[in-house]
């Protein structure tokens, strides 16, 4: 293939310049045409177009605020012949960096409060680009097909590790285009979308959802941060489709039911992911959506979208998370490796057409997660007898906190550093706004003291916000089968028992 994604959104700004292609909200929204969509695009991509080349290629980081450049920014990167490396600007300073090295990004493309933060962080050789400097330039942009473009790296997407560092994912040109066509038609994406991105843009799941939108010639409506107010308001009069995770779709409930249970009649598709939402919440849904199609997926950054299903009243009780994706082709596999039939549990993998092609530095990843043509998702599920998919729990003690992806070990590792912790295990706990919460169970060294307080600013020195323990409890022993193997199961029961 040819093309990328940006050359694909330019053919969309070629045959519609004067349509809406972006509106950023906010105290003072701004809105974008396709047209001036494309020269932005164009005068990033002149910004970081000269970058030297690492082991991987040329390589720029960005750390951007929610806006139009977060999004552009990809896009920019591919017209420039360079990797885009989005970096959770959440993530504490020591986990930036070790994304710079472990990438071997030498340019970072930052914005607003994050400049100060990118040049804390880049080492000698890697230079910071100010977006907020960056100026109209005048080069010829027209679409120049090159046929290497494709099998070159458009994006590195960074994922929670379990070795305690993030990892990443590699995706090529032709796999993101594929990837990106295949949502917006399973998705049924249209011209006339008002697709709301609620979340942030250096989440491959928000960006690919707005990018798709672009192909299809729709708007993106970006919030700079969420607001369930702005959402409802949204939701009501503008915008049509979002990707909710269940601790949004919870703050909208809230707000819905705060302004008396109005309708938001403008939304025609929502879907959500991310977690296991309350059934309740789903169910209410159908009345805070009474026009939308509510849909729920499953997947990982490694694999993309592994299934869909189009939720009914019905149908929200049972449990499952829908059938194979287009494209993709879904099973369960047992420890030896073999397929198990239906209703048996094993680990779920996937197969598809268009994936990462691994991760950036394999031997740093922790692992292996592939088996021949399959992802492996450290999931175990299993399927119902109509062939419908089933998670039942996480295989590698990931937590999902609000939408985010928290690897328990990762937490564990800091938690046990403090000095007044013996021995830590981290659980993630039912929470109504949260999805889970983070809970650290600790055992204390001899006449040792610790409170929530002082765990949470240790913590905050050395992880991102979203990984800092919601809760802490303080216990005698930690529960041990007779091997002395850790019963993470006998403390989460323990935990659900004393609320």
């Amino acid at each position: 293939m040819d093309y990328t994604l940006a050359d694909m959104v330019g053919m969309v700004a070629r045959s519609r310049p004067d349509q809406v292609a972006a509106t950023v909200l906010g105290e003072e929204t701004t809105t974008y045409s396709f047209a001036e969509l494309w020269d932005r695009i164009g005068d990033l991509a002149d910004a970081v177009s000269d970058t030297e080349a690492g082991v991987h290629g040329p390589m720029v980081a960005t750390l951007l605020p929610n806006s139009l450049d977060a999004l552009a920014a990809y896009l920019a990167c591919q017209r420039g012949g360079v990797g885009a490396v989005p970096l959770n600007n959440r993530l504490a300073d020591r986990e930036l960096q070790h994304i710079l090295a472990d990438s071997e990004a030498r340019t970072i493309l930052a914005a607003g409060e994050y400049v100060e933060v990118a040049r804390r962080i880049a080492d000698a050789g890697v230079r910071v680009v100010d977006a907020d400097t960056v100026v109209a330039g005048s080069r010829d942009r027209d679409l120049i097909a090159d046929p290497e473009r494709g099998s070159r790296v458009a994006v590195v997407f960074y994922t929670s590790g379990t070795t305690g560092l993030p990892k990443g994912a590699a995706v090529r040109n032709d796999d993101w285009v594929v990837n990106t066509m295949r949502w917006g038609w399973q998705l049924r994406i249209q011209w006339d979308e008002r697709t709301l991105v609620p979340g942030p843009l250096f989440h491959m799941s928000y960006s690919s959802f707005a990018l798709a939108t672009w192909l299809m010639g729709g708007e993106v409506r970006i919030m700079p941060s969420f607001s369930a107010a702005t959402a409802y308001e949204e939701f009501a009069e503008r915008s049509t489709f979002a990707f909710l995770v269940p601790s949004m779709t919870q703050m909208i409930h809230d707000e819905w039911v705060a302004r008396g249970r109005q309708p938001m009649p403008a939304a025609r598709s929502i879907m959500t992911s991310g977690a296991a939402a309350a059934v309740e919440l789903v169910e209410a849904a159908f009345d805070m959506f009474p026009n939308a199609t509510i849909q729920e997926t499953y997947g990982w950054t490694e694999a993309g979208f592994a299934t869909m299903e189009v939720k009914t009243r019905e149908t929200v009780r049972r449990g499952t998370v829908g059938y194979n994706t287009v494209g993709s082709d879904v099973a369960v596999f047992d420890d030896d490796g073999k397929p198990c039939a239906p209703g048996e549990r094993g680990e779920v993998g996937i197969r598809t057409l268009a994936a990462s092609i691994g991760y950036l530095s394999p031997a740093t990843a922790g692992a292996n997660t592939r088996r021949g043509p399959w992802i492996l998702s450290g999931d175990i599920g299993t399927f119902d007898e109509a062939g419908r998919l089933i998670i039942i729990d996480r295989k590698h003690g990931m937590i999902i906190s609000g939408g985010e992806n928290v690897y328990a070990a990762e937490v564990e590792k800091v938690v046990g550093q403090h000095p007044a912790v013996d021995e830590c295990v981290v659980i993630g706990r039912p929470s109504r706004q949260w999805g889970e919460e983070i809970v650290a169970v600790v055992v204390l060294e001899t006449g040792a003291d610790l409170d929530l307080d002082g765990l949470r600013v240790f913590c905050r020195e050395h992880l991102a916000s979203y990984k800092v323990p919601r809760d802490l409890a303080i216990v005698d022993a930690l529960p041990r089968n007779s091997m002395g193997k850790l019963q993470r199961f006998e403390v989460k029961r323990v935990l659900e028992a004393t609320g």
